[in-house]
């Protein structure tokens, strides 16, 4: 197995600060350490033995004992992605940035996370650097909403023009409605509070706990699935340069 190379995250020159960022999304960026070069890559390669058990998991009839190490290692691998997306959430706001003015600015953001979360599922070293790759999953994830929204604006009758957000936003709230009508109840609200994909408030799995009367695990444990059923829902991202 190729051994993933490790890339420093980029710090961006506002830190993730925006007027229009809530202070909680503000506080996950600033109270999260970005990863050094060894812990990044120990995170790559623990992500890539899961998918790879994954994998082996779905396709092949294993013994017992083994399915146990390679249930271990995919549950790993969640957690090691987990950590990744949290790293690397400084960076949606300065890629959201660009493209401001064509939706409101945290439904950009709330799209950028969804990129970052697959970039996160989806890394392979062959691609570069990871922070390379997860900027590049964040601006293909925004830029094909808003070219969903003036492709059905067009289709529709209307101008097929960035600057009329109304039909955009339309199809953003329910492509992200019928993504996660695909999970159950707790599975949605778990990851619309972990990743404030609804209010733009990212919350800890500890609060999460607490919200749902549930513990700290079984929280892990249902983001865990609801990130691997919604990576199988989530159509693959077009091409952008």
């Amino acid at each position: 197995m190729r051994t993933a190379r490790a890339s420093r995250p980029r710090r961006s020159r506002s830190s993730g600060a925006h007027p229009a960022l809530p202070p909680s999304y503000q506080e996950i960026i600033e109270r999260t350490p970005t990863l050094e070069p060894a812990q990044e890559a120990a995170l790559l390669e623990r992500a890539a033995l899961g998918t790879a058990a994954a994998r082996t998991l779905a396709k092949n009839a294993v013994s017992p004992s083994l399915r146990v190490d390679l249930e271990a290692r995919v549950k790993a691998a969640q957690y090691a992605k987990e950590r990744l997306v949290l790293a690397y959430l400084r960076i949606v706001p300065d890629v959201v940035s660009a493209y401001t003015g064509r939706l409101p600015f945290m439904d950009l953001v709330q799209e950028g996370n969804v990129g970052l979360v697959r970039a996160a599922e989806n890394y392979d070293p062959a691609h570069g650097t990871f922070a390379a790759f997860a900027a590049r999953w964040v601006r293909r994830s925004v830029v094909r909403a808003i070219v969903a929204g003036q492709r059905a604006e067009a289709t529709d009758g209307g101008p097929f023009d960035a600057e009329t957000p109304g039909a955009e936003h339309s199809i953003l709230r329910r492509r992200v409605r019928q993504a996660l009508a695909h999970l159950d109840a707790v599975e949605a609200k778990v990851l619309e509070m972990r990743f404030g994909l609804v209010d733009g408030t990212t919350r800890t799995l500890d609060e999460i706990s607490r919200r749902l009367g549930v513990t700290r695990e079984r929280v892990q444990q249902i983001l865990n699935e609801a990130l691997l059923r919604l990576r199988d829902v989530v159509a693959p991202l077009p091409a952008v340069a």
